[in-house]
């Protein structure tokens, strides 16, 4: 009887073992991101039934592409000759060509290339994991939330925004991140949700390192502090600062603590916003220009001119309405000589009437 039990356990085991279901290998027409291309399209050619299809198969044939991918991985990592590798991308993959796994070796470097060692703290088994949970599908979330917001169903897009946001470190685009904050940021402002809408845009700043950085914020309030005309220029020598994508985010915010009374986080905020635009300007020029070197503001001011392009930036992106803003709060936290000395620069060198005429009417008499 006993040896009867074994082998109905065997043979019980051994079908369970050869019936599971191999994950069928995606086609190349059906990847995900190809179905969310043409969903994108269909999208901007205003057929959103279609779009509003093809997005949720992207998000199905994703679910399909994470689970073929697992089993090639867990097929080539699973043998003792590859675990006792140990976790060492460099280690793994050449034991891995070793033993020709060729379509494992190529799944790790995709995501190497993509990613990086780092962001999957230096181990093969945590890609595998990773992989195993790439199964969402932010991208087509943040599509259906759109698609969502045309209709009128602001709840429920917000509701697909917030989904993608959370799923963000599956973007392929790492940096698609901003697009989705400030579609929900925007789509909060337009239903009057003024605490959420804050809220989104304090999200989209807590990307931007320099916005939490406290001694840089000390630091631009003690030479702004001093009231010295010639603290203009030294401003801008000393500070700079390279997150372009939360420039939007830092004028909003600004205007948002200027309404409440929180006038030194209003200032902090149009004090980065302006060193930011302005390392912009500044990297743009100098790609232009490999010799130049930033010596005073009116100097800096008068080069953007040379540019019509950047000109025309400068005029698109707040880059005047930064410099003016700041001189505004500085002048009204007291230092009405470092700010009235700022805007004399600009309205004698903007090639920008509005600049001009703006600056000029904001000097303290």
């Amino acid at each position: 009887m006993k040896k009867i039990f074994l082998s109905l356990c065997f043979l019980l085991t051994f079908s369970f073992l050869f019936s599971q279901v191999v994950p069928k290998k995606p086609e190349s027409s059906e990847f995900s991101w190809r179905i969310l291309q043409d969903a994108q399209f269909a999208f901007d050619k205003g057929e959103i039934s279609r779009a509003m299809n093809l997005a949720n198969k992207a998000k199905a044939n994703r679910v399909a592409e994470s689970d073929y991918e697992v089993y090639i991985l867990d097929v080539a990592l699973s043998p003792l000759a590859v675990r006792r590798a140990g976790e060492d991308f460099d280690i793994v993959l050449e034991v891995l060509k070793e033993r020709d796994q060729t379509e494992a070796i190529s799944i790790i470097n995709r995501y190497l290339e993509l990613y990086g060692k780092s962001f999957f703290h230096y181990s093969v088994n945590k890609m595998e994991d990773w992989v195993e949970e790439k199964r969402v599908y932010p991208e087509a979330d943040f599509l259906i939330g759109k698609i969502y917001r045309l209709e009128g169903e602001y709840k429920t897009a917000i509701d697909f925004y917030e989904k993608a946001r959370l799923e963000s470190s599956f973007l392929d685009i790492p940096d698609q991140i901003y697009d989705i904050l400030y579609e929900m940021a925007d789509l909060l402002k337009h239903q009057g949700e003024t605490e959420k809408y804050k809220q989104a845009l304090l999200l989209i700043l807590d990307n931007d390192s320099n916005y939490k950085d406290m001694v840089l914020r000390r630091a631009m309030l003690k030479i702004i502090d001093a009231d010295k005309p010639s603290n203009v220029d030294r401003f801008f020598n000393l500070f700079r600062a390279h997150s372009p994508k939360t420039l939007e985010a830092l004028y909003n915010i600004s205007l948002m603590f200027d309404a409440e009374g929180e006038s030194e986080n209003s200032l902090f905020a149009s004090s980065l916003g302006s060193v930011e635009s302005f390392s912009h300007v500044l990297d743009s020029i100098s790609g232009r220009d490999p010799h130049y070197e930033f010596t005073t503001l009116a100097e800096f001011i008068r080069k953007i001119a040379e540019y019509e392009d950047i000109d025309i930036w400068c005029s698109e992106n707040h880059f005047w309405d930064y410099l003016i803003a700041f001189c505004k709060k500085v002048s009204a936290r007291g230092n009405v000589i470092y700010a009235n000395a700022m805007l004399e620069v600009i309205a004698n060198n903007s090639s920008d009437a509005y600049a001009r005429a703006a600056a000029k009417a904001s000097i303290v008499r």
